[in-house]
């Protein structure tokens, strides 16, 4: 697709007055897909601008390499909704947006205004979308939530780790992501209900996202009771499934039925084996000794030669690549034109292919402020007015 195609969410304005990064996750992805994101943000802006070094050109731009990564289509008002005069800009920019999107705790929504039930009541039509922290009761409710404690809370950290060894995050804020693609999903169905006006409201919560999220983990409980161990980069169910060293590197191969694991043993030279590993059942019973077995003859050799030969085998292997690497692999997959660049940033592009064309770049991250004035014009103050919120510092 290219910025001059009409994109599926062209006619839908969302006020996004999230930060950090759940809500600015799910506001980027509607942005993405055409809809005209309006981000409020307070006058000392969003606080992940602060988050750097790295910064893309002057850090009194406030926009960090972590900040960018979130808020690419956006545009940027910078409004002080503690006040009289900022709960009105938030009305009228409400009342003319279809979408509402917050992650403040409930006792600081109702202070600046952005409280569920003041928000339906002044503006029916709006689709109040919120991700929050914790789920319980009102105290519960109205406790500060960052992804390292959802990860902690939600029982992430307690299955992520080497065996035997301490609990560990995930090396991304992965819940947070997570609650954000799951709030953009719940956009994307109240909008297409929209006519009928049968969902007035959106909400996901990280250490709930994150107990979900366990997926096969948590169903593995479920079935057994059993508390699960942790495996480093190994497999609950399945053998061999996991990181073995090589001469020059790491690889990863993840051998999911018997026949994938005969065409292992051939392409390694251990075909005729031990019998003990003809199963999956009986890989994960003698699971150090197979791994003990396979990782003297995989040391042997250089990763991306047996990388190569496992994917002629049709054994599904990979190498455990640098993030380098990886954007390198990324930018040869797509002839050097994976990375999407303006305004001097190089970002990553939405991952969503439709009809075969990725969605355009349309506007960078934006500086703090940067188009307070022209959405202020848009909602119907005039220069005098505007004039006088940037004199009373409402505005900025």
């Amino acid at each position: 697709m290219t910025a001059g195609e009409t994109l599926p969410l062209h006619d839908i304005r969302l006020l996004d007055c999230s930060r950090v990064l759940a809500g600015p996750v799910a506001t980027m992805l509607l942005a993405d897909l055409g809809a005209d994101v309006v981000k409020l943000e307070p006058p000392a802006g969003d606080e992940t601008r602060t988050w750097g070094p790295p910064f893309w050109g002057d850090p009194r731009d406030g926009r960090s390499a972590y900040f960018a990564a979130v808020n690419r289509n956006k545009r940027g008002i910078a409004v002080d909704l503690k006040t009289p005069q900022g709960r009105e800009i938030l009305d009228r920019l409400a009342a003319r947006a279809d979408v509402l999107v917050h992650n403040f705790r409930p006792a600081t929504a109702e202070r600046l205004g952005l409280d569920s039930d003041r928000l339906r009541r002044h503006h029916p039509h709006l689709v109040v979308s919120m991700v929050g922290g914790f789920p319980g009761d009102e105290r519960a409710r109205d406790q500060p939530a960052y992804d390292l404690l959802a990860q902690a809370m939600s029982g992430l950290m307690s299955v992520t780790g080497e065996a035997g060894g301490e609990p560990m995050k995930v090396g991304v804020a992965l819940l947070d992501l997570i609650a954000g693609q799951n709030l953009a999903i719940g956009v994307l169905v109240a909008l297409l209900a929209q006519p009928r006006q049968a969902v007035r409201s959106v909400e996901t919560q990280l250490v709930e996202v994150g107990v979900t999220s366990l997926l096969n983990v948590l169903a593995n409980y479920l079935a057994s009771g059993d508390e699960h161990d942790r495996y480093g980069n190994a497999h609950p169910n399945i053998a061999p499934y996991q990181s073995f060293q090589t001469a020059d590197g790491h690889l990863v191969v993840a051998v999911g039925n018997d026949a994938q694991f005969a065409r292992l043993l051939k392409t390694l030279g251990l075909a005729g084996g031990d019998p003990r590993f003809a199963t999956n059942a009986g890989r994960l019973a003698h699971r150090a000794d197979l791994e003990r077995w396979l990782a003297a003859a995989i040391a042997r050799r250089s990763r991306d030669e047996l990388v190569e030969a496992l994917a002629a085998a049709d054994v599904p292997a990979g190498p455990v690549l640098s993030v380098a690497e990886a954007v390198g692999a990324m930018q040869d997959a797509h002839g050097g034109a994976w990375l999407q660049e303006i305004d001097g940033m190089r970002l990553a592009p939405n991952p969503i292919l439709m009809d075969g064309g990725r969605t355009p770049l349309r506007l960078p991250p934006p500086r703090l402020g940067e188009h307070t004035t022209e959405v202020l014009r848009e909602v119907g103050f005039d220069d005098a007015a505007i004039a006088e919120l940037y004199r009373a510092e409402v505005v900025r």
